[in-house]
C-alpha cells in the first residue's frame, strides 16, 4: 500500500480515548514545575558546595523514569484510540478481481542469474500464483519489440498453462524491449464485460526498463488519479472506473554474474514513483504468497463492501511491555539501558578477540601482504566514493569512455544506448545487441544489426538492416551496410553450392554452426511443398484421415503464437502506414 493511501484512510476507531492526552498533559507539566519551584526554594548553598554536599543521581536520572511513564502512557492512549488505515479482510469473500500478468520475453530473459533462467523462473512463478488464486479472472501480454495478448481473460488454467510454456523470445515478430507497447493492450482488455468496473492489478514480470518505458508507465498509472480529480470536480464528465495497482516482479539477482545485469534497484524506484509494490524473486513462495496478498488487499481497498477497520495497534502493545517492565522497580530504568548496551556490545568483542587469538599465526606471516591489499582496498573505496559524490554514473561512464575502458563504462552507464556502445567496442557484440534493441531509433538498430553481422549471424543482420531501410529510407548506413551483408550471404550460398556439388563435406573456413556459417537462405523445392484438402465427407468416412488432420489442427501452441503474433504486427504496420 502507499504513503499516499495510507494517509488518505488514517483515522482513529475510538477517537474519544485521546481526549485523556489534555489532564495527563496538564498533571505533567504542573508536576515538573512544582519541582523546579522546590528546587529553587531549597537552593540556599553556593553552587559548588551544593554539588559536592548533594547525595544521588543527577537530576536528568531522576526525570528519567517520569519521562518514561509519560512515554508508555501516551502510548496507552493511542492504543486504546484504535489507530487504522485498512479495512479487514472477509473469510467468506471471493477473490474475483482481474488480474494481467505483462511478461517480458525479451532475450535479457534468458539470462541464467536465476534458474533456470529468468524467463523460466518468471513462469514458474506465474503457475504458483495461478494455483493459490481462487475465482480470478487472469490475462496474459508478452511484449519484447512489440505486445501482443497471449491470453485474454480467462478462468481456465488448463487452458492458460500450455500456452504460457509456449511463450519464449522465438516466437516474437520483432526484437527489443519495449514494455511501453503492453500498456495498449492492457487498454484493450477494459472493454471486456465487467472488467473496467473492478480494481485491477497489474504484474509486471521484468528485468529491466527499456528507454522510453518509465515515461510511458508514469503518464499511464497517473491517469486514474487525474481522472478521479476531475470527476470530484465536475460530476458525471469523468469517473475511475477501473482503480490500477501496479506490482512489479523483478526477475534476476544482482549477486550473480549474468551478462545483461539485472536492474533492480531502478524497478523498485519506479514502482515507488508509481505507487506500486516491488517485489523480489525468491527461490521459495514467498513472493507469489506477497502478490497474492496485495491483489487481495486491492479489492478490499477498492470496493464497496461493509467490512470492519482492521485495528493496526497490536505492536505498540509490545513498546508498551517493554518500557514498563524497564520501569517496574526503582533505579531499573538506567541500569537495564546500560545492560542492554553490553548485551549488543560484548559479543562482537568477544568473537573478535577469539577470532584474533585463532589468526596471530597467519597475520603474522602474511602481514605485508595483507597490509598492501588492505591499502589498495581503501584507496579503490574512498576513490570510489570520491566518484559517487561528485559524479553522476553517466558522468563516471562518460570518464572510463574517455580512457577507452569500455567494459567499466558499459557497468557504469544508465541508458541502454550508451551501455550498448561501450559493450561494442568492448567486443562484447551479445551483451550490445541486448541493449542497443532497447532503444527504437534508427542509430540503435543500426548498431544492432551491427552487433548480429559481428557474431556472424548474417540472416538476422539482414532482417534489421532491412528494418531500418524500411523505417528509416534516409539513413545511407544501413543502406551501405545491407549491401555488404547480402554480398556475404550471396558469396555463402555459392560456396556451400560449390561444395555440395563436388564432395559432400563441411567447410573448414565458415566452421559448423549452423546459425552462423550456414547463412544462406534455405531453398525448398517446390514438389516438397504438397498442398492437400479435404471435404468432411472424405474426413469423415477415413478414421486414419481425421487423425491426420486434428494432428495438424492441434500443431503446436508456439507455432500458433508465433503466426498470430507476426500477423498482428503486420496488420498494425499497414494502419499505421495508411
Amino acid at each position: 500500500m502507499d504513503i499516499d493511501t495510507v494517509l488518505t484512510q488514517f483515522h482513529f476507531i475510538r477517537p474519544y480515548w485521546l481526549l485523556l492526552i489534555i489532564p495527563f498533559a496538564w498533571q505533567l507539566v504542573a508536576h515538573l514545575g512544582n519541582r523546579v519551584a522546590v528546587k529553587h526554594r531549597k537552593m540556599v548553598l553556593p553552587k559548588h558546595l551544593e554539588k559536592a554536599l548533594r547525595i544521588g543521581d543527577a537530576s536528568w536520572r531522576k526525570r528519567l523514569p517520569l519521562l518514561f511513564w509519560g512515554f508508555g502512557f501516551c502510548i496507552a492512549i493511542i492504543i486504546a484510540a484504535g489507530p487504522t488505515w485498512q479495512r479487514q479482510a472477509s473469510p467468506f469473500g471471493e477473490d474475483n478481481a482481474p488480474l494481467v500478468i505483462l511478461l517480458d520475453v525479451s532475450e535479457s530473459m534468458l539470462q541464467t542469474d536465476v534458474q533456470p533462467s529468468r524467463l523460466g523462473r518468471a513462469k514458474q512463478k506465474i503457475s504458483d500464483l495461478l494455483a493459490i488464486r481462487d475465482g480470478g479472472n487472469t490475462a496474459l501480454i508478452v511484449y519484447s519489440g512489440s505486445a501482443h495478448i497471449a491470453m485474454p481473460l480467462t478462468k481456465d488454467n488448463a487452458v492458460f498453462l500450455p500456452l504460457l510454456e509456449a511463450i519464449t523470445p522465438k516466437i516474437m515478430p520483432r526484437k527489443g524491449k519495449f514494455a511501453e507497447h503492453g500498456l495498449a493492450e492492457i487498454d484493450k482488455l477494459f472493454t471486456q464485460g465487467d472488467f473496467a468496473t473492478q480494481p485491477v492489478t497489474v504484474l509486471w514480470i521484468t528485468d529491466g526498463i527499456g528507454t522510453g518505458s518509465e515515461k510511458a508507465f508514469i503518464d499511464y498509472f497517473n491517469r486514474p488519479k487525474e481522472l478521479a480529480e476531475l470527476g470530484s470536480q465536475q460530476e458525471g464528465n469523468y469517473a475511475n472506473d477501473h482503480t490500477l495497482q501496479l506490482i512489479v516482479l523483478g526477475s534476476g539477482d544482482n549477486k550473480r554474474e549474468a551478462d545483461i545485469e539485472f536492474q533492480g534497484e531502478e524497478l523498485d524506484s519506479l514502482a515507488s514513483h508509481l505507487g506500486g509494490v516491488y517485489q523480489q524473486i525468491s527461490v521459495d513462495n514467498s513472493d507469489v504468497g506477497s502478490i497474492n496478498r496485495l491483489i487481495e488487499r486491492n479489492v478490499i481497498i477498492n470496493s464497496n463492501s461493509a467490512e470492519p477497520w482492521q485495528e493496526m495497534s497490536y505492536p505498540l502493545v509490545f513498546i508498551l511491555v517493554a518500557v514498563f517492565l524497564l520501569w517496574f522497580r526503582k533505579g531499573w530504568t538506567v541500569q537495564w539501558c546500560f545492560v542492554g548496551m553490553l548485551m549488543f556490545t560484548a559479543p562482537g568483542q568477544s568473537a573478535a578477540a577469539s577470532d584474533s587469538a585463532n589468526t596471530v599465526e597467519t597475520a603474522e606471516m602474511d602481514a605485508p601482504m595483507a597490509e598492501k591489499q588492505n591499502l589498495q582496498q581503501i584507496k579503490l573505496t574512498v576513490s570510489q566514493f570520491w566518484f559517487d559524490a561528485w559524479l553522476t554514473p553517466d558522468q563516471q561512464g562518460q570518464r572510463y569512455f574517455k580512457k577507452r575502458e569500455y567494459r567499466k563504462a558499459a557497468q557504469s552507464f544508465t541508458q541502454p544506448y550508451s551501455k550498448a556502445t561501450a559493450f561494442y567496442l568492448a567486443e562484447e557484440f551479445k551483451s550490445a545487441y541486448i541493449y542497443f534493441i532497447r532503444v527504437d531509433s534508427a542509430e540503435a538498430l543500426f548498431g544492432a544489426a551491427n552487433a548480429l553481422a559481428q557474431q556472424r549471424e548474417y540472416i538476422a543482420a539482414r532482417q534489421l538492416y532491412q528494418q531500418v531501410v524500411q523505417q528509416y529510407p534516409a539513413f545511407k548506413p544501413a543502406q551501405t551496410n545491407l549491401r555488404k551483408i547480402q554480398k556475404i550471404i550471396d558469396d555463402i550460398n555459392r560456396q556451400s553450392e560449390s561444395q555440395a556439388n563436388t564432395e559432400d563435406e563441411t567447410s573448414t573456413e565458415l566452421g559448423d554452426e549452423p546459425q552462423t556459417g550456414e547463412g544462406a537462405d534455405e531453398k525448398i523445392s517446390a514438389q516438397m511443398l504438397i498442398k492437400q484438402t479435404y471435404t468432411a465427407e472424405q474426413l469423415l468416412a477415413d478414421d486414419a484421415l481425421t487423425q491426420a488432420w486434428m494432428k495438424r489442427v492441434e500443431g503446436s501452441p508456439s507455432r500458433f503464437l508465433a503466426t498470430k503474433f507476426r500477423t498482428q504486427l503486420n496488420q498494425r504496420q499497414q494502419l499505421t502506414s495508411n
